[in-house]
């Protein structure tokens, strides 16, 4: 078994593919699988990324060819269900990684017997500027009834900064929802009310690249729609998992917060 699957959804990121590809294939960690998602976009990435993977012979490394653009997390969906690693990390295709980010989380994962490991991640803006992005600091080891209060009511959705160990997402039925917006958020909120441990470092392993193509910088009409959804969906398993009545509290003011008030402040600006 492979100690991580990276999954990486690939659309529209021909200027920068070949450094994201780049950072993995020089990670410490060896024997990863990279698991590649074609999402259709109407550049010639996925034919980099495929170049890529022949040109160094990289065996671990596949592409999974599907039928239509279905979005990031239906991509991302896929990628769990073709990874046999014991985590799983995502990587968006715009972004690169320090080269000991997966052998620093495995470690930590290892180490405290986490559900998710994490670090930080740093925001590269176009004009060179660089800022620190981290998750709520509780430390490692099993999380308490206020701790996950207090990481559901705080959390950013940097989830490409983590790993997560792949049998309790499948234990779970921990997925992406069908929604093209508020994703991410409602994964890891789905991530931390079922983990029981955790393990956190506050280096800054990951580089979330900012341009202006990016999808999650665009504005769209069904936007808030597709947060609604996603945010649905969250509170759908929390019901299902009987966690509902001990979080509603905190997942009403996150659906609040980010599945109704955050589009209206992305539309106004």
């Amino acid at each position: 078994m492979h100690p991580i699957s990276i999954i990486i959804p690939v659309y529209n990121v021909a200027p920068y593919i070949e450094r994201c590809l780049n950072s993995i294939a020089h990670q410490t960690l060896q024997d990863l699988e990279v698991v590649l998602v074609d999402d259709h976009g109407q550049d010639d990435s996925i034919t980099i990324a495929r170049n890529y993977i022949q040109t160094y012979r990289l065996s671990n490394w596949q592409i999974i060819e599907t039928s239509t653009n279905s979005g990031p997390g239906i991509a991302r969906n896929i990628g769990i269900e073709n990874a046999t690693g014991e985590y799983i990390a995502f990587c968006d295709a715009d972004d690169w990684v320090e080269p000991t980010m997966y052998e620093q989380l495995y470690t930590q994962a290892k180490t405290y017997q986490s559900e998710i490991s994490s670090a930080a991640a740093v925001l590269d803006y176009p004009d060179g500027a660089h800022r620190q992005m981290t998750n709520p600091y509780i430390g490692c080891g099993e999380i308490s009834t206020k701790q996950r209060k207090y990481l559901l009511s705080h959390f950013v959705s940097n989830f490409t900064t983590m790993l997560f160990r792949r049998e309790w997402l499948n234990q779970y039925s921990i997925r992406f929802p069908d929604a093209r917006s508020g994703e991410d958020s409602s994964f890891m909120g789905q991530c931390y009310l079922a983990a029981e441990r955790i393990a956190q470092t506050d280096f800054s392993l990951y580089h979330y690249v900012i341009h202006g193509d990016s999808i999650s910088h665009r504005k769209h009409i069904w936007r808030g729609k597709d947060k609604r959804k996603a945010f649905g969906y969250l509170l759908n398993f929390a019901k299902r998992n009987q966690l509902w009545s001990i979080y509603r509290n905190q997942l009403i003011l996150l659906y609040i917060k980010k599945a109704l008030l955050t589009p209206i402040k992305e539309w106004i600006h």
